[in-house]
């Protein structure tokens, strides 16, 4: 019986003895109780290292006693099981030291066994509360977390740092505890490994942090793939020379849907000053089909609008339906060619056409809309590579949302060194040897 039990927890240790299994509890709640004793014959004093027996014969390390404790086992779908383990203790009479034999089944100075430390880091790198955790391994949430924190002398050393050919960089919203609530992370653009998460996204944070990489790992990033955060472009002159920018495609999309709907939104705001209510009502509840690809706009399908309800023409098409909005507003529908004009060609990947589109904006184009489109013109170099190249940050957009349901289920982080720690677990970016 004795073996068959230590086989089913994996337990290869010749001294320990299991004697029985009873019913029991463990801390009020029912439980299996196994009974065992651990009692290594051959030991050595751990302070001044003597044998078991002198030179002639003599017994220097003696048995003394045992010291009992109770340790969680493990926590099955079948319910707890603790083991009530006897476990010997010594005395070296060259030194006068005490002390008690440990087994590798438990830490020592610890009650919860490896087995149950194990199955806390693996539910560690799901998606769930510590609470829940706890909960599931019949432990307390001071024991998940200080399994975490243990989980620390995992992550990548300072000496194993490395960088991508293709590195894409991003913030995201971490805590409210530290100075910068917003943190830096990046990540490889062409596997989309994680490479490191920072607790600032300031630049002058960034900049002695990267300098500390090897010479070799900095030059070796041929692209830096980021949004429109000047801050990131000095990283492309003062730590990777070799590297060119890439501004990402959708943020770059995002700025051209942005300066017109909010152009769209004063135009609304002006039609109601005038007095043409109803037209401002059709606009604003409308929105979102002028900012419709125009290759995806419905040109044969007729059916009724809500807000246009007609008895002389109640059928009409999607793209009859936009051109009557559009009719609305003269200076709208001419923001809306040249808006639509600028999506294609950059859909098309066609850089000198939408660059041509954005120096020659007509006079007559409403002058904050225009200024806010042409201040793309900023960024010529890192669109242009954007639509040469294949990189774009969707990788690290994808690690930024799975990190917001993380932050969710954990009811958010105090430690950034806890969440950062998380997030490279739940990457599998820690290999831990149990």
């Amino acid at each position: 019986m004795t073996n068959d039990i230590k086989k089913i927890y994996g337990i290869e240790d010749p001294n320990l003895i299991i004697s029985s299994v009873s019913e029991g509890t463990y801390r009020n709640k029912p439980a299996k109780i196994i009974q065992a004793s651990y009692k290594p014959k051959a030991i050595v004093c751990p302070k001044c290292g003597s044998s078991p027996r002198n030179n002639t014969g003599k017994y220097i390390i003696v048995k003394n006693g045992s010291k009992k404790v109770d340790v969680l086992l493990t926590h099955e779908n079948t319910g707890i099981v603790s083991m009530k383990l006897s476990k010997q203790r010594y005395r070296c009479y060259n030194c006068n030291t005490h002390w008690t034999s440990q087994i590798d089944l438990v830490q020592p100075s610890h009650n919860i066994s490896r087995i149950i430390e194990a199955k806390v880091i693996e539910l560690i790198a799901e998606r769930i509360s510590l609470k829940l955790i706890a909960k599931l391994c019949s432990v307390s949430i001071s024991k998940v977390i200080q399994v975490l924190k243990s989980l620390e002398t995992y992550l990548p050393k300072e000496e194993n740092r490395w960088l991508p050919e293709v590195l894409m960089v991003d913030e995201f919203r971490s805590h409210t505890a530290s100075e910068d609530s917003m943190s830096f992370i990046c990540a490889d653009g062409e596997s989309g490994r994680l490479v490191e998460i920072l607790e600032s996204r300031k630049i002058n944070y960034l900049i002695p942090h990267f300098s500390r990489y090897p010479d070799e790992e900095r030059f070796r990033v041929k692209f830096l793939v980021t949004d429109m955060n000047a801050a990131y472009f000095q990283l492309v002159k003062d730590i990777f020379p070799n590297a060119e920018l890439i501004i990402d495609h959708s943020h770059i999309v995002k700025h051209l849907n942005e300066a017109f709907n909010s152009f769209r939104v004063r135009e609304v705001k002006r039609l109601k000053v005038s007095g043409k209510k109803r037209e401002a009502s059709k606009l604003k509840k409308n929105w979102r089909f002028l900012l419709k690809n125009r290759l995806d706009i419905n040109i044969s399908e007729y059916k009724k609008w809500p807000s246009f309800r007609s008895n002389k023409y109640p059928y009409l098409t999607e793209q009859m339906m936009i051109d009557r909005l559009l009719g609305f507003s003269e200076p709208l529908k001419l923001a809306y060619d040249y808006f639509h004009d600028l999506l294609d060609s950059f859909r098309r990947k066609e850089y000198e056409r939408f660059f041509e589109l954005l120096n020659t904006l007509p006079d007559e184009l409403d002058e904050e809309f225009k200024g806010q489109v042409q201040n793309l013109i900023r960024y010529q170099e890192g669109i242009t590579n954007a639509l040469i190249h294949p990189y774009s940050n969707g990788k690290i957009e994808a690690k930024n949302t799975h990190i917001k349901t993380l932050k969710r289920v954990s009811y958010g982080f105090k430690s950034f060194s806890n969440m950062r720690i998380r997030i490279f677990l739940t990457e599998g970016l820690i290999e831990v040897n149990h």
